[in-house]
């Protein structure tokens, strides 16, 4: 089993894994694993922390990516209170993806005609 398939099975359980402060250990709310969830964490530890480390090193991206397309549309704090949510309810597997969208996505066309005009 790899990692992203043990992660993808944790969190479709709502179990929301955590990397140790010192990086050695992963920590889940007590009771929440089955006996297989528990087996396939055990006999992947290295590679799981070593994903985790990596997931968390995109979803500070993503947020602040998240966070530039509220100030393009001058977005209400609950607007950028909900895209917050959606970025981290989005699946570990998929935030990287996401991140490029958000990169790629064009300025508003007001924008461009304002630069443009000001040439």
């Amino acid at each position: 089993m790899t990692p992203e398939a043990i992660l993808t099975d944790l969190l479709e359980s709502s179990i929301k894994p955590n990397v140790t402060p010192d990086q050695c250990g992963i920590v889940v709310p007590a009771g929440t694993l089955s006996a297989a969830q528990r087996y396939a964490m055990l006999t992947h530890i290295p590679d799981l922390i070593t994903y985790l480390l990596e997931s968390s090193g995109i979803t500070r991206p993503l947020l602040a990516a998240a966070m530039r397309q509220c100030d393009q549309f001058n977005d209400t704090e609950k607007a950028r209170q909900d895209m917050c949510q959606q970025m981290l309810e989005t699946q570990t597997l998929l935030r990287q993806d996401l991140l490029d969208d958000l990169r790629l996505t064009p300025a508003q066309p007001h924008l461009i005609a304002e630069k443009t005009m000001r040439k």
